[in-house]
């Protein structure tokens, strides 16, 4: 007997905030490709645009869903997974403060302070809650825990712009601090319990998050390219290669909008390496951009597609077992 699943709004699912932080990541990979060739800004800004209308849907219907159903919105946040997409809000506000800066820096500088005060939020609550909640069990931890904490190393990215390089030491020194932590947790869990089931199995590339942003929003901070720049990029290249070799398992499941998690940082490392390249000169950096940046044409191609057609089908609001 096929089961019969509960659709509607009330379950549009707080974790397609991750859309708004890919493509604001990947608006930020073609502006610098558009720069490293002095084109005009044109598709950066369609996907510019694209990113506020994603922020805009989700941010929509997160209201809605606060109004109308607080009760459901409530137990998203009390899971062990999906509370930390709350902190993909954030993320995205600050993310989307780094291209509006050249378009005007006052929309800019409000973007920013709001995603820096939600990100303060988010980040002292969660930590809160996974701290007393003992209810939370180390097979339920994900590379989806890895979001609070990586929201902090966002902050310097528009915030060398708009504020003291103290407090961007402090965000970025608190993001550092506890993704050494988080990622000893989760080898530990990967090494000494059951494998992700595949529908969480695309936020293994979260991994890549903290080294490739925070490669960039160190550069941005120390404006060098010095050895700690060079072992956090070396870090996040290892990763990528290491996650690549995973394509079987990682490319090969059905989608889901997990599958998200695969767009920021993919284009965070993008970004870091276009700074090495812009700071070294070398060839194979040029080329290692490009290449980036055709993957993340063909990986956007994919997720909207793929999105789409589970709106179609009304596959996107499934209330979950």
């Amino acid at each position: 007997m096929e089961q019969v699943h509960e659709r509607g709004l009330r379950y549009f699912p707080i974790a397609l905030f991750a859309s708004v932080m890919g493509i604001s990541g990947v608006t930020m990979s073609v502006k610098l490709f558009e720069n490293m060739y002095g084109l005009r800004h044109g598709v950066s800004t369609v996907f510019l645009i694209l990113a506020s209308l994603l922020f805009l849907i989700n941010g929509g219907m997160l209201l809605y869903r606060l109004i109308r159903f607080p009760d459901d919105v409530q137990k998203d946040f009390n899971h062990p997974v999906k509370m930390n997409f709350f902190a993909a809000i954030s993320i995205s506000l600050l993310l989307l403060s780094v291209p509006y800066f050249e378009i005007n820096e006052r929309f800019s500088f409000y973007l920013w302070i709001a995603g820096v005060m939600l990100q303060l939020i988010f980040t002292i609550v969660i930590l809160t809650k996974v701290i007393w909640k003992h209810t939370f069990e180390v097979p339920q931890f994900t590379p989806a825990w890895f979001i609070p904490i990586v929201g902090n190393l966002v902050v310097p990215l528009a915030g060398v712009y708009h504020a003291d390089e103290d407090l961007n030491w402090m965000f970025f020194s608190m993001g550092l601090f506890f993704s050494i932590i988080y990622i000893t947790i989760f080898l530990f869990r990967m090494f000494f319990h059951p494998v992700l089931p595949p529908k969480l199995r695309p936020t293994f590339f979260i991994l890549l998050a903290p080294p490739g942003v925070g490669m960039v929003s160190y550069f941005k901070i120390v404006g060098e390219l010095d050895a700690f720049a060079y072992i956090l990029f070396g870090i996040a290249i290892y990763l990528g290669l290491f996650l690549i070799f995973q394509f079987k398992r990682l490319f090969t499941i059905p989608f889901f909008i997990s599958w998200w998690a695969y767009l920021f940082p993919s284009a965070a490392v993008t970004n870091a390496t276009y700074f090495m390249y812009a700071e070294t000169g070398k060839e194979f950096y040029s080329w290692l951009f490009q290449l980036q940046i055709a993957g993340l044409f063909v990986l956007v191609a994919y997720l909207l597609w793929k999105t789409i057609q589970l709106v179609m089908h009304r596959d996107l609001c499934i209330k979950e077992g």
